[in-house]
């Protein structure tokens, strides 16, 4: 049981830095959690696991991504990332309630009635046709709140983007996701870690485009997507701290096809100006 635990808490960690590296955020400049927005002390080992990852991405989860897209359909994969959003819901709406924001918690609890009821477990987005919000809350932002520091960037073996903070809260809140404990309490692990891989693979699907934009625009690869993690974690923890500041900037995911309005929609993103986070806000 310890060793399952700790293989969900690993997955849930990689599937997340995969979506940070991979996914968009526009984010106004502000105060950053980390000052100079490098706080990189470690850049040298840094860059070395980097470029490893990126091998990895690049003869891996890049051509399992491609493929993933060439056999489904985009509503049927926009519907599987409803689902996968959906699923999250009870950990959101926790640290919606954890980050003192009982607004933000009510439009969770509505859109998860709602989607999981009249969406068919979520594969439509009900909760955005009837405009209820859409947000993420996790366990990193949630310590930020409460003023616990990122610590330094950190570049983990197939992690990707990181810091000390938000990797050890994505561990802990492994072992509360009640989707997990409730699958384990019936003896059905395996569709949890099903689960946790088909949401890796779905965030980096859905920005194949969004990667090779970004690595062929940049001067310095590695410095962008380190400026574009802080900025996005910055934008999120600003967002848990002033919920009801218009200005706070919504997070967007690139939609690979265009989709009829009878198809649908994905129920986390916007669409708006794109910039790189640190693995999609990954799992």
């Amino acid at each position: 049981m310890v060793s399952r635990r700790l293989f969900s808490a690993s997955s849930t960690a990689l599937i997340f830095s995969t979506m940070l590296l991979a996914s968009c955020a526009a984010a106004p400049p502000g105060p950053s959690d980390a000052p100079d927005d490098t706080n990189d002390p470690y850049e040298n080992v840094n860059r070395v696991i980097f470029d490893a990852n990126m091998s990895i991405d690049k003869y891996f989860f890049e051509p399992v991504a491609e493929g993933y897209r060439w056999v489904l359909p985009t509503p049927v994969r926009i519907g599987i990332k409803n689902v996968l959003h959906n699923l999250k819901s009870p950990l959101i709406f926790a640290n919606d309630l954890l980050e003192g924001n009982p607004e933000r918690a009510g439009q969770t609890f509505g859109r998860f009635l709602m989607n999981t009821v009249l969406g068919v477990g979520g594969i439509f987005d009900v909760g955005t046709s009837a405009k209820i919000p859409s947000h993420d809350a996790d366990f990193g932002t949630t310590l930020a709140v409460w003023g616990v520091g990122s610590g330094p960037y950190l570049v983990l073996p197939l992690l990707n983007a990181s810091n000390p903070r938000d990797g050890i809260a994505y561990g802990l809140e492994s072992f509360a996701d009640p989707v997990s404990i409730e699958l384990g309490a019936h003896h059905l692990s395996d569709l949890n870690y099903t689960r946790f891989g088909v949401g890796l693979v779905s965030a980096r699907a859905d920005h194949i485009e969004d990667l090779d934009e970004l690595k062929r625009s940049s001067l310095d690869f590695y410095a962008t997507v380190r400026s574009l993690y802080w900025q996005s974690r910055n934008a999120d923890i600003e967002a848990a701290k002033s919920p009801n500041n218009p200005a706070q900037p919504q997070s967007i995911s690139y939609n690979p096809d265009p989709v009829p309005a009878a198809t649908p929609t994905a129920s986390d993103t916007t669409p708006a100006a794109p910039s790189a986070n640190g693995a999609a806000k990954a799992q």
